[in-house]
């Protein structure tokens, strides 16, 4: 899939270099084997025989899907079932031992492999053939100074200092991948930032499979970035300024109030492909979607996140310097590159490729007629320029001027064959300046306007200057500052990470004191109920206790007149009983006194008697039974002398009666007992 976008964009202009020599497998990765010979470690040759092996793996497959797709490879890139899915991958994030690997097969460097080119233009035997043979569009390499071997050697120790694996090894191969690149592409040839690229490239990847991916990236994804007019660049950030506008507009409102303009923060992220802008993970997981999609859409993507992500704090901002400055610090701390990538790819999918090219090709116009524009301003001050040394050098030497207008004249007269005596030399220096003044009035009057006009620019571009040099004074005194504390970091961060280890153990202790007060709350509020209804049971308790002493208060009472009652009718009782004994005692007298008269022979017996007794005492028997001795209770006088024989003569003078029948009272025990006479 990656060979095939290179394809066809060395296709497109295949009519002007039909000798491209293509290689359809990657060379051994030997990493500086020409400069180090047999030096290389053990370990780098194992590591670097298992990617061979990788490699020459997915070479078949690759190379059938090419010839599958050889015809159709001018219309559109092949379908691939697991695009979707590897892009899914690429978001999640490259594995870093496969990182290299993956970033060659992004960007094509099997396709654009030429056997011996990078060696040819380290030597410097590269010439015109060879430099079309690989980019036709390109300039042809000549012997012009190479002015940017300077720059290179300043910029080898500024980039990633410190760093193990760029040591004087590594800054030499750092130097050759760079002079290449400079020597193939002179349109280009080396620019601030490439260093970067180079040294990220070199820290992944073999020297020379790194230049040409390096190769890739300039010329292909930045095509047009880091040429001299930058048109590219000054394009893509026209289409950003305007997509931030359209989604960001009180964000832009308040940097337009500000004086603040997008491109002064956006403009360093292009152009270094947020290297050093982001934390290099994130700059990682971003250059992985990047060069997995062959172009510059994820750029946009990013700078539209991080706009999202810090747009609420800018606004927040009262200074234009503070904008700037608070952006620039808040996407240099921007770690979470998981939250970054995702919302770069699936909150911006609206930002697309076809959309972006509609917005350059609206754009590009007013870029280029700005160019034109400066073009022209640069030709007239160009032109001044070249009048006002012309005066400064007739002020600091007038006989030199003045000999060659002598011997311009005597050439003129020579030739002529005039014979004249020659003016004084002030005469022909007025008259020399004179003409020349007049040529320069007559070619500088149409071009005032349009000198006025650069002169205007350059004066607002003067301005940005003036004001990106203060921005960029207070970076560097910031870093100044960063540098002066970078040796206590490690003691702070260390610290930092035991006092937030202190506060998450406090925190975990509070929610753990929090936990048992509230359980506590909850037993103390169960407690406080079951007390209630403890002392409500009381209450009712007492009051109970209470009716029953009362109740039994009034069963005493009622006992003791039921008592004191039956008391008073054992009295009634008893004078009842003695009522009635005294009543029979009384009957009984008189019953013998009527039957015991004084005995005479017309008596008749006892025998005879008897009878009529016996037939009387019936007549008695109601008496007995109307009687009060039925009651069970009570002891009256009967019980007292129970069993005890009562002789009616008794109660006579005290005889005892011999004679006739005795009979002995009893009590009766039922109501119906009759006296019964004993024999």
């Amino acid at each position: 899939m990656m060979s095939v976008r290179v394809k066809k964009k060395k296709e497109a202009s295949k009519d002007e270099h039909d000798g491209v020599k293509v290689s359809n497998g990657l060379a051994p990765i030997e990493e500086g084997r020409a400069a180090k010979g047999a030096s290389e470690e053990d370990s780098e040759e194992e590591f670097y025989d298992v990617e061979r092996s990788d490699i020459a793996q997915e070479v078949p497959a690759n190379d059938s899907g090419n010839s599958d797709l050889a015809p159709n490879s001018d219309s559109q890139e092949p379908f691939v079932p697991w695009k979707e899915e590897l892009e899914c991958l690429v978001r999640g994030g490259v594995p870093m031992a496969l990182r290299g690997e993956l970033w060659q097969a992004f960007v094509g460097v099997r396709t654009r492999r030429v056997e011996g080119y990078y060696q040819d233009l380290l030597d410097q035997k590269t010439n015109t053939s060879i430099g079309e043979k690989v980019d036709a569009s390109n300039k042809p390499l000549g012997l012009a100074p190479e002015k940017w071997k300077g720059q290179i050697e300043k910029d080898l120790p500024r980039t990633f200092p410190g760093h193990p694996a760029l040591d004087e090894d590594g800054r030499n191969a750092l130097r050759r991948l760079l002079t290449a690149y400079a020597r193939h592409n002179p349109s280009v040839g080396y620019c601030q930032a490439m260093n970067f690229f180079a040294g990220l490239l070199l820290l992944l990847m073999p020297e020379e499979n790194a230049f040409w991916t390096l190769m890739g990236i300039i010329d292909d994804y930045f095509d047009g970035y880091y040429s001299e007019e930058m048109i590219e660049s000054q394009v893509d950030q026209l289409v950003l300024e305007e997509l931030v506008r359209e989604r960001f507009p009180k964000l832009v409102n308040h940097l337009d109030y500000l004086g603040v303009q997008i491109a002064w923060v956006t403009g360093p992220w292009f152009l270094s492909i947020f290297v050093n802008m982001l934390p290099w993970e994130s700059v990682l997981r971003m250059w992985d979607v990047l060069l997995f999609e062959g172009n510059r859409v994820m750029l946009f993507r990013t700078a539209l996140a991080l706009m999202e992500l810090y747009g609420p704090a800018l606004v927040t901002t009262k200074d234009a310097g503070d904008a700037v400055t608070l952006l620039q610090s808040l996407s240099g701390s921007t770690f979470d590159s998981s939250q970054l990538v995702l919302t770069a790819s699936m909150g911006y999918q609206a930002v697309n490729e076809l959309k972006l090219q509609e917005l350059r090709k609206k754009h590009r116009p007013a870029v280029l007629a700005v160019m034109e524009e400066r073009n022209k301003g640069l030709r007239v001050w160009r032109d001044s320029k070249g009048l006002a040394s012309k005066l400064y050098s007739f002020k600091h030497e007038p006989g030199s001027l003045s000999e060659k207008l002598s011997a311009e004249k005597a050439g003129r007269m020579l030739t002529n064959g005039d014979a004249y005596l020659l003016e004084p030399e002030s005469t022909d220096f007025e008259g020399y300046m004179s003409s020349q003044m007049v040529d320069a009035e007559v070619d500088t009057v149409p071009n005032l306007k349009e000198q006025v006009s650069w002169l205007k620019v350059e004066l607002c571009k003067l301005l940005e200057e003036k004001r990106s040099a203060i921005l960029r004074a207070e970076e560097l005194e910031t870093a100044l500052m960063e540098m002066v504390k970078q040796d206590n970091r490690r003691a702070l961060s260390a610290k930092v990470e035991q006092l937030e280890e202190e506060v998450s153990q406090l925190r975990q202790a509070l929610s753990d004191k929090q936990e048992q007060e509230h359980v506590m709350l909850q037993v103390l509020m169960r407690v406080e109920q079951e007390q209630k209804v403890t002392e409500d049971a009381r209450i009712f308790a007492e009051q109970d206790a209470a009716a029953q002493r009362y109740a039994s208060h009034m069963l005493e009472e009622k006992y003791e007149e039921a008592m004191a009652s039956l008391a008073e009718m054992e009295k009634r009782a008893v004078m009842a009983e003695t009522m009635l004994e005294a009543t029979l005692q009384y009957q009984s007298s008189q019953v013998k006194a009527q039957q015991s008269p004084c005995p005479s022979p017309r008596t008749p017996r006892a025998d005879n008697i008897s009878p009529s007794v016996n037939q009387e005492l019936p007549q008695d028997a109601p008496l007995w039974k109307k009687g009060l001795l039925s009651r069970p209770f009570g002891l009256g006088w009967r019980d007292k002398n129970k069993g005890k024989p009562t002789n009616l003569e008794d109660s006579n003078d005290g005889k005892p009666l011999n004679e006739g029948p005795q009979y002995t009272t009893t009590p009766p025990k039922d109501a119906n007992e009759l006296l019964v006479p004993d024999k």
